[in-house]
């Protein structure tokens, strides 16, 4: 029994002001040292781990709805936010770019976005359009977050830069068409 799916969510935003707009489903917050997952079999947001002492968070974390990546997840989602969100949470995001990196011999890239406004809402991320945007330090805390997590869970990590937006969001499109794919048994 699955008491609640995201598959209904659309992966993009549609807004034509927003054309690198996606929806997130938030499943760890920024500031925690707890690692939650979705679990689709059952429907629910799980603790999956808890991170050792002096690491948490550097921003939420989430994935993009109906996608399916390279490593078989949902495309995963950095969001740089000014407060952090819940599990479960529905937020709407602008891709800047994303970090490509390698895990165990197997392509992990992570999105990273920030906040989209509502229509007439002022917010601080309403400026940030691409990566550029960002703090050059901002980048590297979160490097350095997803290296120093993923070795001490015993993984080998691969940075391989950044991308822009533009192609980002297009790994999203091909995320969603594999998504697709696999649920007309293709």
């Amino acid at each position: 029994m699955n008491p609640f799916s995201f598959d209904h969510i659309p992966p993009f935003y549609n807004d034509s002001d927003e054309p690198l707009g996606v929806n997130v489903i938030i499943e760890t917050p920024r500031g925690t040292r707890n690692k939650f997952a979705y679990k689709p079999e059952f429907g629910v947001i799980e603790l999956r781990r808890i991170l050792r002492g002096g690491m948490v968070w550097p921003c939420d974390f989430g994935f993009v709805p109906q996608t399916l990546a390279e490593d078989g997840d949902a495309i995963d989602m950095a969001l740089f936010i000014d407060e952090p969100c819940f599990p479960g949470c529905l937020a709407r995001v602008r891709v800047l770019g994303a970090l490509r990196l390698k895990k165990n011999g197997e392509q992990n890239d992570r999105l990273i976005g920030c906040p989209i406004s509502l229509s007439g809402a002022a917010s601080t991320w309403d400026d940030v359009r691409e990566l550029s945007d960002l703090s050059p330090r901002l980048l590297r805390e979160l490097e350095g977050f997803l290296v120093d997590y993923q070795t001490f869970e015993g993984n080998e990590i691969e940075l391989d830069g950044f991308i822009s937006g533009d192609e980002a969001f297009e790994n999203v499109r091909a995320a969603h068409r594999a998504w697709k794919e696999s649920q007309n048994g293709d």
